[in-house]
């Protein structure tokens, strides 16, 4: 592991941050982000990294303080915000108390910051406080963990780094910890390297490059250990499969899994992807395969994200959809009961009275496909599956080298429910009424589309961008990915393409796991007179795209929620010339009419699968299907300048995207509507539904 700390890159920190933070806490921000660039290092939160220096009270007086990472800070991004300040004589003092509850701790790191709106100092506040040097960084790097995931792992450590570090047994992380150094503080002076058993390593220097490069110096001996003392792989019995048999798979089984999650007691409508990194293919490929997943985690932090062990599915990818559904309820009924037995294992072995978290998994392993993470956001079912793909490594590492020994299951439940790493996931926010739905809407780079996709992503909803303009499509990904984060997905597709269409389905249930709602709303609007030749054209063109593009899409999107089992629905956007056709609007008229009796057999057709079916009827919102001269060949069929054309109707007012995405968002939580017709057009009375 190279050092990638740039002397020109830091002074650039030191002059963004320096003038309001100093400079201190400018080169801790900076050396921290190296650490956290490199996810062999960190993940997702992990790690923590601190600088001792001098601040000033509201007074103005001056003080000694320690600027330490805040809880819930990432340290890939982290700001000088991420890192509260705190008086460090008495963090040093609470160290040395014989005694310390965990809420007492953060209490007491939280009587000492400076500023009381920070965020809360990370639980190895006081161990950072005890240390003498300036700078300390923790990582639980990779290779570190291979080596101290062994049984023997203090005779390893001496063996790596001799003189220049000291091993701690493995105690919980917090106070417990900061008070073993304590008790070891004979072993401080003139190490800078501290290797934690099960957990991690710490370094520390006088300046933020020493203690940064210290960290990369020690982390390239574990590598160089791991890389040298490397035995043969053992046997795999995996079948070996290709990228692309592989996604059809994935395909294929999401769906089925998540519509057993959803059913399962205590149940819900999961986020899934699946992971088939080299690393993780590598550990489902061994004959040990079982064994080795079901041991625990890398290290204790990561059991709140990923939980102690994956659930295994073994050959549930083989059989029927009906075969491949009982294996997956199996599988989970006994993992359901494994963990409700290690929770009342630990509760009576440590003798509180405790509140089980959910059973489920947040991550399934099967040979031969990949691991496939669970959550309940797109960015949850991220951290898990990128936690693994390490995790995967941490144990190739570990058995390359000996025995993968983390901690025990009782350690692991300590760390699972402490009060202190809960905490790390904060409080949940209250979903919006789509939340944990995922939705495919179709045309959506611009106009209704684009407004619905919006709208149903501030309801809380996963969505699928689907388009056939690939530039459009990347800009509206773009745009809506910057607001919503890992909730957004995009895929590329002409809709009168079945191929294409199978295509983006297949796509959408890879981003997120699964379907919910569909709106199909991909359409133009072509006009000419029926009964002339362009107009004959243009509606046989018209009918490819403005019907039966429709019916490809709500084909496919039915396969998949007939195979969740889970209901759904189905949304198209018509228009008011389904009921109300204008002058040589032919083209447009009669296969949006089709549209609607196609909504309405659908609804009829899959009724009882709980799929609802339903369509909105909209007039002359100004979207780009008005461009090419359109609006002024309406208008004037009309006998209206284009202005008037837009508020022609019985409010008198225009109609917007925003309103017809309304309308999508009602009827996508509307249980007990299906074969409904709602019409968004301002009012037309020859337009109303009949």
């Amino acid at each position: 592991m190279d050092s990638r700390y740039d002397e020109t890159d830091a002074a650039e920190f030191v002059a963004r941050y320096g003038q309001k933070w100093g400079e201190a806490v400018a080169l801790r921000v900076y050396t921290s982000r190296l650490l956290g660039a490199d996810p062999s290092l960190v993940l997702h939160g992990g790690g923590n990294t601190s600088v001792k220096t001098t601040a000033h009270e509201i007074t103005g007086e001056p003080v000694e303080v320690l600027y330490v990472k805040g809880s819930g800070w990432d340290l890939a991004a982290i700001e000088p915000e991420g890192y509260p300040a705190c008086r460090l004589e008495p963090l040093r003092r609470l160290c040395e108390l014989a005694e310390l509850s965990d809420e007492d701790m953060v209490r007491g790191l939280r009587s000492q910051m400076l500023d009381p709106s920070s965020p809360t100092p990370s639980v190895e506040a006081l161990l950072h406080a005890y240390l003498p040097a300036r700078y300390v960084d923790h990582t639980h790097a990779d290779a570190v963990l291979a080596v101290v995931d062994q049984a023997d792992a203090a005779e390893r450590v001496e063996e790596i780094w001799g003189e220049e570090a000291f091993f701690v047994p493995y105690v919980m992380p917090g106070f417990v910890l900061s008070r073993r150094i304590v008790e070891l503080h004979e072993k401080v002076p003139g190490r800078h390297v501290m290797v934690l058993d099960k957990h991690g390593i710490f370094t520390w220097g006088e300046t933020a490059r020493e203690s940064y490069e210290r960290m990369t110096e020690a982390v390239s001996k574990a590598e160089a250990y791991v890389r040298d003392r490397a035995k043969p792989a053992r046997a795999s019995t995996a079948t070996s499969t290709s990228t692309g048999d592989r996604r059809r798979m994935q395909a294929q089984l999401s769906p089925l899994i998540r519509g057993e999650l959803a059913r399962a007691p205590e149940g819900k409508r999961f986020m899934l992807q699946w992971r088939d990194d080299d690393d993780i293919l590598a550990l489902l490929g061994r004959d040990d395969a079982h064994e080795q997943t079901q041991i625990g985690t890398a290290t204790p932090d990561h059991v709140i994200r990923t939980k102690g062990k994956p659930l295994w599915l073994g050959d549930v990818g083989a059989g029927t959809d009906e075969e491949i559904q009982k294996k997956v309820r199996h599988a989970l009924d006994e993992y359901r009961t494994a963990y409700r037995a290690y929770f009342d294992a630990g509760s009576q072995a440590r003798k509180r009275e405790l509140t089980a978290l959910d059973p489920l998994p947040r991550l399934a392993v099967l040979p031969g496909v990949g691991a496939l993470a669970l959550g309940n956001t797109a960015k949850d079912v991220r951290v898990a599956g990128d936690i693994y793909a390490h995790t995967a490594r941490v144990i190739l590492d570990a058995l390359g080298v000996g025995a993968y020994r983390p901690v025990s299951e009782l350690d692991l439940f300590d760390m699972e429910y402490w009060s202190l790493e809960q905490a790390k996931l904060g409080k949940k926010k209250a979903g919006g009424p789509l939340n944990q739905q995922i939705a495919l809407v179709t045309g959506a780079a611009s106009g209704i589309g684009r407004a619905t996709a919006a709208h149903f992503l501030e309801l809380g909803a996963h969505v699928v961008l689907c388009d056939k303009n690939e530039e459009r499509l990347k800009k509206a990904n773009e745009q809506l990915s910057g607001k919503y984060a890992d909730r957004v997905a995009a895929t590329a597709a002409d809709v009168t393409s079945t191929v294409e269409v199978d295509a983006a389905l297949e796509a959408a249930v890879l981003a997120f796991g699964g379907l919910d709602i569909v709106v199909s709303n991909a359409g133009n609007a072509p006009s000419g007179a029926i009964h002339s030749d362009a107009g004959d054209e243009a509606l046989t063109r018209s009918i490819e795209l403005n019907l039966l593009s429709h019916q490809k899409v709500a084909r496919a999107a039915s396969r998949v929620l007939l195979r969740q089992g889970l209901g759904g629905c189905l949304l198209f956007n018509a228009s008011k010339s389904a009921f109300n056709p204008g002058p040589d609007f032919g083209p447009y008229a009669v296969p949006k009419a089709a549209v609607i009796a196609l909504m309405k057999q659908y609804a009829i057709d899959l009724g009882a699968h709980s799929i609802r079916a339903n369509a909105v009827n909209a007039d002359r919102i100004h979207t780009d299907l008005f461009g090419g001269g359109l609006l002024e060949k309406r208008a004037k069929a009309r006998d209206v300048t284009p202005e008037q054309y837009f508020r022609q109707n019985l409010l008198g007012r225009e109609t917007t995207a925003h309103d017809v995405a309304a309308v999508f968002g009602w009827l996508a939580n509307a249980e007990a509507t299906t074969g409904c017709v709602v019409p968004v057009d301002g009012g037309n009375a020859a337009a109303f539904p009949r």
